[in-house]
């Protein structure tokens, strides 16, 4: 990216002082923080603004911003159907089944739900894939930041990520979900500001919508796939499920919605999210295809910052900068909390029987620094924002997605059915993605294995009477 050299100082000064107020935040927070339900749900007293703005500043993050972009960019929309559109319907399927009855239970965590539906040892086993699969989606967010950092100051990406994810740790690691709600309820404006801003800037440039549309070929605009083929379907049908389906059990949609003063606000809140996603979400897929006008050829992932500053003005270019970090570090801070507080309230716990309240709050928040450090090293050994959530989110669908759906709507699912369903999916996802390399739906060879062996489970050793 290149600019005049006192547009970058000015830049650089506005987005050290955007990161200190986050970690304001996240000291002011830290004040309101008693016990683990204030660190993981906010003590369950939210209204609607702030529920609403939570889930929709978390779901929006840096896939949807850079890496979406830069996919559509290259491919058209048929290539972004897992995000944003998949992941907005996973918003609105979670809104209209679920949020109501989870919050009703008064759970924390999803593996209370897993607890109290199939017992601690099944739910201990599922917590442990929840590991992996944040490790993975934090890393992406953490490796976007990078990127803006680098583009902008060009520092190196190594520090850059690492400048990052101090960050975000510290004041994560403060203030716990009311940091986290604070700083997504000012990010999602911060958010929706930018894009509005930048984009009709490339619209004029390019004359109009009709125009716009025109300079690019009709096929980046496919919504369903031309080709007919069996395999062609699959592969569409697993963009949709990927995210649609496998992020129903994510705990960082959970933590929000029970984090709502009422099952009605967190109902609610989640579909309109969703909706809202899918309507912001869709400015930068169009900016990144239509962005192939202006900047022909790969645009690499940080293809919006290239956009701004083509036609933004060095303080506009600040709102953009500042909306993308808002995207990333709202992604993040709810990805680091989700894995931490699983750990605190439910891994710990069922090894150290009777911990008290104290230990508990202690545990997630050190769990808060062990988990980014561990996206840390894996955000600097990937460079593609888009794969990196792609594999994180693999894991859920295969491994978890299956117990929590059957679990809610199939009363004869046994424990020994989330087991075995768990563990299937997981090894068929992996043994095909090593036996079937190129366009295959491991994704959804291993969610239809998970299913499989959970009715088979159940049906084999019933739940006990």
């Amino acid at each position: 990216m290149t600019m005049p050299a006192e547009t970058r100082v000015w830049i650089l000064a506005s987005v050290g002082f955007y990161m200190l107020a986050m970690v304001l935040i996240g000291w002011w927070a830290s004040r309101q923080v008693k016990d683990t339900k204030d660190y993981i749900i906010a003590g369950g007293s939210l209204g609607w603004p702030l529920t609403f703005g939570s889930i929709f500043a978390t779901w929006f993050g840096a896939e949807t911003c850079m890496g979406a972009s830069a996919t559509a960019h290259a491919k058209g929309l048929l290539g972004v159907i897992t995000d944003p559109f998949g992941a907005g319907l996973c918003l609105i399927l979670f809104g209209l089944f679920f949020a109501r009855l989870f919050r009703n239970m008064g759970i924390e965590t999803i593996v209370d739900y897993f607890e109290a539906r199939y017992g601690r040892d099944v739910a201990a086993a599922l917590s442990l894939l929840y590991i992996p699969a944040y490790v993975g989606w934090i890393g992406a967010q953490l490796l976007a930041f990078g990127i803006i950092l680098h583009s902008m100051s060009g520092m190196p990406i190594t520090p850059s990520v690492v400048v990052s994810t101090v960050v975000v740790l510290v004041y994560t690691y403060l203030g716990g979900m009311w940091a986290d709600v604070l700083a997504d309820f000012f990010n999602m404006i911060v958010l929706v500001l930018g894009l509005i801003i930048v984009f009709p800037f490339l619209l004029k440039d390019l004359g109009s919508l009709s125009a716009a549309r025109a300079a690019v070929p009709a096929e980046f605009f496919d919504f369903y796939p031309r080709d007919g083929s069996a395999l062609t379907w699959f592969n569409y049908l697993q963009a949709w499920m990927l995210v649609g389906v496998g992020s129903l059990p994510a705990q960082d949609l959970l933590q929000r919605t029970m984090s709502a003063r009422t099952p009605g606000i967190s109902q609610w809140s989640s579909i309109a999210a969703g909706f809202c996603y899918i309507a912001i979400g869709a400015i930068p897929v169009l900016m990144g295809i239509f962005g192939r006008v202006v900047l022909p050829g790969n645009a690499g992932e940080s293809i919006l910052i290239d956009l701004a500053a083509r036609y933004l003005p060095g303080p506009l270019i600040a709102i953009m900068i500042g909306a993308l970090l808002a995207a990333i570090m709202s992604s993040a801070d709810s990805a680091i909390l989700a894995p931490a507080s699983i750990i605190g309230r439910n891994i710990v716990p069922y090894l150290v029987p009777g911990a008290s309240e104290r230990v508990m709050l202690n545990l997630c928040r050190v769990s808060v620094v062990v988990v980014g450090l561990l996206s840390l090293t894996l955000a600097l050994h990937f460079q593609n924002i888009y794969r990196l959530c792609q594999e994180a989110w693999g894991i859920l669908l295969n491994g978890v997605a299956a117990p929590m759906i059957f679990g809610v709507f199939w009363k004869r699912a046994s424990p020994a059915g989330a087991f075995a369903g768990g563990i299937a999916g997981i090894a068929v996802w992996v043994a095909a993605k090593i036996l079937l390399p190129g366009d295959y739906p491991h994704n959804l060879m291993g969610f239809a294995a998970s299913c499989l062996a959970l009715v088979a489970g159940s049906l084999l050793k019933p739940r006990p009477a």
